[in-house]
């Protein structure tokens, strides 16, 4: 863990948010060494290192070896090792649920479209049969922005809204997936009365993003860093919402913790509305001294098939607002925070 890291997970830790509710309760995290599994279990594990709030973590995870590198040990930590695509043994209990596993990388998403559509359907069926099985207070689902597709003439995306996704585009594995993923949560909730409450990610970003990330918010820091120009595969004048990390973890534990059953909520700062370009040239010009440009160059085909189909897409967040939550970090802090972890790398 990087020292900047380690300064996001104590502010989340420190944040007003309704803790007591998980004291001395279970929470089972799926996708646990993932980008935001992993800021989800650093900050349990401060939380109760600072307030002695007692959670229990569950972490689900495909390797112990590379989870103890993480994490190293703790009382407090377990771990139920296996894919999330198979059967969940109800032995451990769990009283809360953040299911967060999921083929979260664009480029991944052309190379290996069928395994993306069965760890979303087949990962979120086993979880939500264990919630039922153990009678969990709450099970959150980590969604998406992508479930809306694309909008056209809509200002604002709210939690209702609907655009269209094509079926016969292979890119479509993965909002697909993730939108029939919902409705089975739902369907869940309705037939058989589980806690069920849905939040719907916009494009995250912040450091301890995975090294070799796709990602654009992880590849033009990382050329920042390195002293190299941003070459971008499109115009990318396509408006859309970000959030910082920080504020999406927050996000997810006021989902959990105060959200309402079978309702979904947009998560999505206004700090942070911007298009591809228009992130690529914050970075440039928060470091003038590097002498670095922004270049336009064809994609090739591969690298074109990973791309998003969604147009315009800027999330309205009041639903979650009401519940108190807030983002705190706006677009240049945090990418200059992305690019300070990547200089902390290269030592």
């Amino acid at each position: 863990m990087t020292n900047i890291v380690k300064n996001e997970t104590d502010r989340i830790a420190a944040a007003p948010l309704n803790w007591e509710k998980l004291r001395n309760k279970t929470v089972l995290v799926t996708g646990a060494t993932g980008f935001i599994g992993s800021y989800i279990i650093r900050s349990l594990l401060v939380k109760n290192a600072d307030d002695s709030l007692g959670v229990k973590i569950l972490a689900l995870v495909r390797s112990k070896e590379k989870a103890e590198k993480m994490y190293g040990t703790d009382e407090n930590l377990d771990y139920i090792v296996q894919d999330v695509c198979q059967p969940l043994p109800t032995d451990k209990k769990a009283d809360f649920i953040i299911h967060c596993a999921s083929n979260a990388a664009p480029k991944e998403y052309s190379m290996y479209p069928v395994e993306t559509m069965k760890t979303n359907f087949f990962g979120t069926l086993n979880l939500l049969d264990y919630a039922k099985a153990v009678n969990a207070e709450s099970l959150l689902y980590v969604s998406t922005i992508e479930v809306y597709g694309t909008t056209r003439g809509v200002e604002k995306i709210n939690e209702d809204t609907y655009g269209t996704i094509d079926a016969m585009k292979v890119r479509s594995c993965y909002p697909l997936s993730k939108k029939s993923c919902e409705t089975l949560c739902v369907s869940y909730s309705d037939e058989y009365g589980v806690p069920v409450k849905i939040g719907r990610l916009s494009y995250i970003f912040g450091p301890g993003m995975r090294e070799g990330d796709s990602k654009i918010v992880a590849v033009f820091p990382k050329c920042i860093a390195d002293g190299e120009n941003i070459v971008m595969k499109s115009k990318g004048e396509q408006l859309r919402s970000y959030t910082y990390v920080t504020d999406a973890i927050t996000a997810l534990f006021t989902i959990l913790l105060d959200g309402e059953n079978g309702e979904a909520y947009n998560i999505a700062s206004t700090k942070c509305i911007t298009t591809v370009a228009g992130i690529a040239h914050t970075l440039v010009d928060s470091y003038p001294e590097k002498g670095l440009k922004v270049i336009f160059d064809l994609p090739t085909e591969n690298e074109a098939k990973g791309f998003s189909l969604i147009e315009n897409a800027v999330l309205n967040s009041e639903k979650l607002e009401a519940l108190g939550w807030e983002s705190q970090t706006d677009l240049k802090t945090g990418l200059m925070r992305v690019v300070e972890e990547q200089t902390e790398l290269k030592g």
